[in-house]
């Protein structure tokens, strides 16, 4: 009798043995066995950390953190040392596909920062998470910054003192590409694409009065002073500087020149160069409304111990890093 319910114990275990196993095997459980936990760090907010882990945000992900997370009670204001757990890519593609428009959120704030929705929308404070679109107008005030993301590791940053509007965001599914136009009113601005995993080509375009500037896979830090002139420099890669009196064609490549400004002072370009400059790493062009200065290269070591720079270099760091 002992023998017989041995051998029934055996072959329940046995069975048992196998539905465990085909469980681990299932792609289920491996999907959930790969997901990626991250221990809040100081200015991480959810958006950020979405960007970082999927190259995307959308409001919906947060009942899918949300039901994996229960501990978190505040997705806007996140804890230092809370750990938070993702789904997978697969997973996360598979219950919020991505989004065919092409929005800006708002990842890190720091006020007063004032948003203007639309042409004619009073101005409304900012918030963490925020989604922004065409024609909206970010406005920060003395001590404020604020930090906007978009698809495929295209980030801005403004500094306290900034009016930006957005205008053009596209995306075309033909062409593989997608395409950010803004303008710059006032202010500095930190402008970076990463070498984000894609095959689309990414273009972000920032105007001033005095320039355009066309980011290739880069980083630069570009402000626009009150008498309208634009200084520029590219901490990494390189960057299309283009006459603003041409006017930008969607494909983003000039063919057909208007005449350039000329250029007064000691420093002189041809009007052929001033049509188009790619600016490499170091260098830095001054441009007025008179012309614009030959490129030189900028004591970048002194200008990285600056706050500015450092904060955004750090930033870009964070977003780019491997968790461990």
């Amino acid at each position: 009798m002992q023998n017989k319910i041995s051998r029934k114990n055996r072959v329940k275990i046995n069975i048992l043995y196998l539905i465990i196993a085909i469980l681990l095997s299932s792609p289920f459980y491996l999907e959930a066995s790969e997901r990626q936990s991250i221990k809040v760090k100081a200015d991480d907010s959810i958006s950020f950390l979405s960007f970082k882990i999927y190259g995307r945000f959308h409001p919906e992900m947060l009942k899918q953190f949300s039901k994996i997370n229960p501990h978190v009670k505040d997705w806007n204001n996140l804890t230092v040392g809370t750990e938070i757990k993702f789904l997978t890519e697969k997973e996360m593609n598979s219950i919020i596909p991505e989004q065919k428009k092409e929005v800006i959120i708002i990842t890190f704030l720091k006020h007063p920062v004032k948003i203007k929705k639309g042409a004619k929308g009073p101005h409304k404070r900012a918030l963490l998470n925020m989604i922004l679109d065409s024609k909206d107008c970010i406005e920060v005030r003395s001590g404020g910054s604020v930090e906007l993301m978009m698809s495929y590791g295209r980030v801005i940053r403004l500094n306290e003192g900034s009016t930006l509007k957005i205008g053009t965001l596209k995306r075309d599914e033909k062409k593989k590409s997608v395409v950010g136009k803004f303008k710059l009113f006032l202010g500095r601005l930190w402008g970076k694409v990463l070498k984000a995993r894609s095959y689309r080509k990414k273009e972000m375009y920032v105007s001033t009065p005095t320039l355009v500037a066309g980011v290739r896979g880069t980083a630069y830090d570009l402000k626009l002073k009150r008498d309208q002139s634009t200084i520029i420099k590219v901490f990494e890669g390189e960057v299309e500087i283009y006459n603003p009196l041409q006017k930008m064609p969607e494909s983003g490549v000039i063919k057909d020149f208007k005449k350039p400004h000329r250029v007064k002072g000691p420093h002189r370009i041809t009007e052929k160069e001033w049509n188009e400059i790619l600016l490499r790493q170091y260098q830095q062009v001054i441009v007025t409304k008179e012309g614009i200065s030959e490129p030189i290269i900028f004591d970048y070591e002194k200008e990285r111990q600056t706050e500015w720079i450092k904060w955004n270099e750090e930033r870009d760091l964070r977003l780019s890093e491997r968790e461990t």
